[in-house]
C-alpha cells in the first residue's frame, strides 16, 4: 500500500510540474506582462507607449501628436525602455474633406485598375474575444481581419488580392517565408501590399473612438533597414496625415524599427498592427472600414483631388529570401505564437515522465514492458524468446 501511495504521489507531482511549465509558457489575457513599456525618461513617471515585440536602441517612434522620439536605453529583463525627444515632425499636407467620397470615379487613377494586396506574415495571431486564445497554429483570428479589410476595399471599387498563405511557425524566419507571398502579390500587378498583424499589449492601449464609435486603434510599422526606407516612411506619414484629417483617432502612431518587414520590395508596402490580443476582434473589424477608405484616398485620390502620392512610381525590387528581419520577433512573441506547441510538448513530457517513474519504482512493470518488447522484436526476426 505504501508503495502504491508513493507511486501515486510521484505521478501527481509530475503532473503539477508539467502543468506549471506549460502555464509559464502560455499567454493569458492581461495576466502576464508580455509587452514592453516605453517611458519618456528614467523616472518612469510617464509612459509613452506599449509594444508587444522587442524594441532596440535607435528605434524611432512617432506619437499620435506627431512628436518624434528615439529609444536610447532598453532593459530586456524587465521589458522597459526610455526615449529622448527629437523634434515635432511635420507630416505631408493633404487636401481632403471628411465628407468627400473615396469611391467616386473621379480619382487620380480612374482610367486604370485599382488593385492592392493583403497578406499575413504571422498567421497565428488571434484575439481572446472571441477566439478564446491569442494564438492558433494555422489561420488565427487575424485572418478574419484581413478578410474584412479586403471586403471593404472591394466596396470602394478597389480590387483586392487577399493571400492567406501560411508562414508558420511564428519565429524569426516568418518574414523570409512571407517574402515569397509578398513578391507574388507584387508580380500580380498590385499598387501596394499590406501585411496585417496584431500587437500584444493591454486593451486600453488600442481602444479608441472614431465618429463616436468604439473601435480599435491602428499602428503602422516601418522598417528602418529597408532600401526604400524614406519612401516607406513617407507613405506611412501620408497615411497618418490623411487619417488624422478625415478620421482622427484611427491611426494611433508609427513605430520605426530595425529590419525590413518586406518593405525593401516596394515603396508602397506597409505593416499594420490591428489592435491587440486583449481587444475585441469586432472592434478591430470595425476599424477596417475606415482604414480601407483612408488607403483608397491616399493611393487613388478623393473625388476631384489627386492622390497625395499620385506622382510617385511603384518600384518592385526582388531581393531574394535573405532574412534581414531575424531580430524583429521578440522572445515573448515567439512564445505566444507557439501556445499549442507548448501544450502538446507538456502533455508528451508528462506521459514520458510518468512512464519513466513507473518503470523505476515497479519491478512488475519493468518485467511486463521487457516481455512485450522481447516478444515484439523476436516476432519480427522470426524467433520468440521463452519467458519463465
Amino acid at each position: 500500500m505504501k508503495k502504491l501511495f508513493s507511486i501515486f504521489a510521484v505521478i501527481i507531482s509530475c503532473f503539477l510540474v508539467m502543468f506549471t511549465i506549460v502555464v509559464n509558457n502560455t499567454s493569458f489575457a492581461d495576466t502576464t506582462k508580455a509587452y514592453y513599456t516605453i517611458y519618456k525618461d528614467k523616472t518612469q513617471k510617464e509612459v509613452l507607449f506599449l509594444r508587444g515585440d522587442g524594441v532596440s536602441v535607435g528605434d524611432k517612434y512617432l506619437s499620435k501628436d506627431n512628436k518624434l522620439y528615439e529609444i536610447v536605453s532598453v532593459n530586456d529583463k524587465d521589458k522597459t525602455a526610455y526615449v529622448k525627444f527629437l523634434k515635432d515632425e511635420e507630416l505631408p499636407k493633404v487636401n481632403v474633406s471628411k465628407n468627400a467620397s473615396v469611391s467616386s470615379s473621379k480619382t487620380a487613377k480612374a482610367d486604370t485598375a485599382k488593385k492592392v494586396g493583403i497578406y499575413h506574415t504571422h498567421n497565428d495571431e488571434s484575439y481572446f474575444t472571441p477566439d478564446g486564445v491569442d494564438s492558433i497554429y494555422g489561420k488565427g483570428g487575424i485572418h478574419d481581419v484581413g478578410l474584412a479589410l479586403s471586403k471593404n476595399f472591394n466596396k470602394l471599387g478597389v480590387e483586392t488580392i487577399y493571400r492567406e498563405d501560411l508562414h508558420l511557425p511564428h519565429n524569426s524566419g516568418a518574414y523570409t517565408r512571407s517574402q515569397v507571398t509578398a513578391n507574388a502579390l507584387l508580380n500580380s500587378g498590385v499598387d501596394a501590399i499590406f501585411d496585417i498583424h496584431r500587437d500584444s499589449t493591454k486593451r486600453s492601449e488600442y481602444l479608441t473612438k472614431v465618429d463616436g464609435k468604439e473601435m480599435s486603434h491602428i499602428r503602422m510599422v516601418v522598417g528602418a533597414s529597408s532600401a526604400n526606407y524614406e519612401e516607406n516612411k513617407n507613405f506611412a506619414y501620408t497615411i497618418k496625415a490623411y487619417a488624422d484629417e478625415v478620421y482622427p483617432g484611427l491611426v494611433k502612431d508609427i513605430y520605426i524599427g530595425k529590419g525590413n518587414y518586406n518593405q525593401q520590395l516596394t515603396p508602397r508596402a506597409m505593416l499594420f498592427e490591428m489592435g491587440c490580443e486583449n481587444i475585441e476582434k469586432d472592434y478591430v473589424i470595425k476599424s477596417t472600414d475606415y482604414l480601407a477608405k483612408v488607403l483608397t484616398g491616399v493611393l487613388y485620390g478623393n473625388e476631384n483631388k489627386t492622390s497625395p502620392i499620385a506622382n510617385e512610381t511603384t518600384q518592385i525590387v526582388d531581393r531574394g529570401n535573405t532574412d534581414q528581419n531575424a531580430s524583429l520577433v521578440s522572445d515573448s512573441s515567439a512564445v505566444n505564437s507557439n501556445t499549442t506547441l507548448y501544450v502538446t510538448l507538456g502533455i508528451i513530457g508528462a506521459v514520458v515522465g510518468i512512464f519513466a517513474i513507473v518503470m523505476l519504482v515497479s519491478k512488475k512493470a519493468r518485467y511486463k514492458v521487457g516481455r512485450f518488447f522481447s516478444e515484439l522484436f523476436a516476432g519480427l526476426f522470426g524467433k520468440k524468446k521463452a519467458h519463465r
